[in-house]
């Protein structure tokens, strides 16, 4: 069935000598991980243990530069090898998009990851969950088993009052970003873990999703999901999620203007989605509604995301048939959706079709973050 949540469940590049000091396997391992040619890089890079500037100005900015959304893909996961560096130096992957083109969305992603390490290491100083507050928008969302979906920060930090880690010191680091064409909206995924007062330690994966207030970014909504403390946890980066262009000021203030459209259409795909599964069975309806790059918290055996709809749906589904019959049924209660309509996240509860009799509210509250290419196309699953 489809899995119920836990409680809530750089930038720059270091240069020396106009030289981008990245280890060579890192540069590898992330690329290949945003799905880029690995071989192509690897008959350059033999015998090398960094870059030169003047290659990566060749490849990425010139006359045979790579297409402008693996650039931008290639950019956001080699900032993940480097240091912090002022993102106005000549040599950053900002400045490098910003020769290339079609920079904002990439420019979005680093801005959003650096938000998320940025709170994490305030958080990581003070004590959870109270340090949670700053980075939490007044009216912050989260699932709490087994059914509510709390909103407010003062009732999303109550409802951690109980709980083992409170009082501990929490930290931890996005693996994904993904943002919407206005840049106004985005959501990170990633790997945590807490310091508890008597000394053990809890881990965690996360799905934060986030909204740009003026110059900065604070959380609407927040889950984890508890890792078995056993469990190795894996921090590669995944490829971020970039539209394929920004939009112009005059697009965003024209797909502004339906806001209202989009979230109904969002909630709707959340209904259609259930609708599917009572047709095909919950794991085909997983397989078809996901988006080739999206994630799923997954078991607490497991210290990465489930990846890919096919992976999802096998998940899911446990040890049944995808085509196996529907036990469950669910809805959207509420959503947000950015104003351009290309990213939303929808909220709601999961219920069995057949309640046991001494439990009829029997229930897993959700949320789902969901993104499509325009606001005329289909929404699809991204993370959950």
């Amino acid at each position: 069935m489809r899995p119920g949540p836990g409680l809530g469940e750089t930038a720059g590049i270091p240069t020396r000598n106009n030289v981008y000091l990245m280890s060579t396997p890192c540069i590898f391992r992330r690329l290949r991980g945003a799905g880029l040619n690995a071989g192509f890089l690897a008959r350059r890079f033999v015998g090398r243990r960094f870059v030169e500037r003047r290659f990566v100005e060749r490849r990425f900015v010139g006359r045979r530069a790579w297409p402008a959304a693996g650039l931008a893909a290639a950019a956001v996961v080699l900032a993940a090898c480097g240091g912090a560096r002022r993102d106005d130096s000549a040599q950053s992957p900002r400045a490098l998009l910003a020769a290339a083109g079609e920079t904002t969305p990439a420019q979005t992603a680093l801005d959003v990851l650096r938000a998320d390490r940025d709170f994490a290491r305030r958080v990581s100083a003070a004590s959870f969950p109270e340090a949670l507050r700053a980075g939490f928008l007044p009216g912050v969302m989260m699932p709490v088993p087994p059914t509510r979906i709390v909103a407010g920060v003062d009732s999303v930090l109550a409802a951690f009052a109980s709980s083992p880690d409170a009082g501990g010191r929490m930290t931890w680091t996005p693996v994904r970003a993904g943002v919407s064409g206005d840049g106004t909206h985005a959501y990170t995924v990633g790997m945590g873990s807490v310091r508890r007062t008597d000394g053990t330690r809890s881990q965690f994966k996360y799905l934060s999703y986030w909204i740009r207030e003026g110059e900065g970014w604070r959380v609407a909504a927040w889950r984890r999901r508890p890792v078995d403390t056993n469990v190795v946890l894996d921090s590669t980066m995944l490829t971020p999620l970039l539209p394929a262009r920004a939009l112009t000021a005059a697009e965003a203030a024209s797909a502004a203007r339906d806001v209202a459209a989009h979230r109904q259409s969002l909630m709707a795909a959340e209904q259609g989605f259930s609708d599917l599964a009572q047709r095909i069975g919950v794991g085909a309806a997983f397989a078809e509604m996901g988006d080739e790059q999206a994630v799923n918290v997954g078991p607490s055996s497991l210290g990465r995301f489930v990846l890919g709809p096919r992976a999802i749906a096998l998940a899911v589904s446990g040890n049944q048939p995808l085509t196996a019959p529907s036990a469950i049924t669910w809805n959207a209660d509420t959503a947000l959706v950015a104003p351009s309509g290309d990213l939303g996240i929808t909220f709601g509860v999961i219920r069995p079709k057949q309640p046991p009799a001494d439990n009829p509210n029997a229930g897993a509250s959700f949320f789902t973050i969901w993104r499509r290419s325009s606001p005329n196309a289909p929404w699809r699953y991204v993370a959950e």
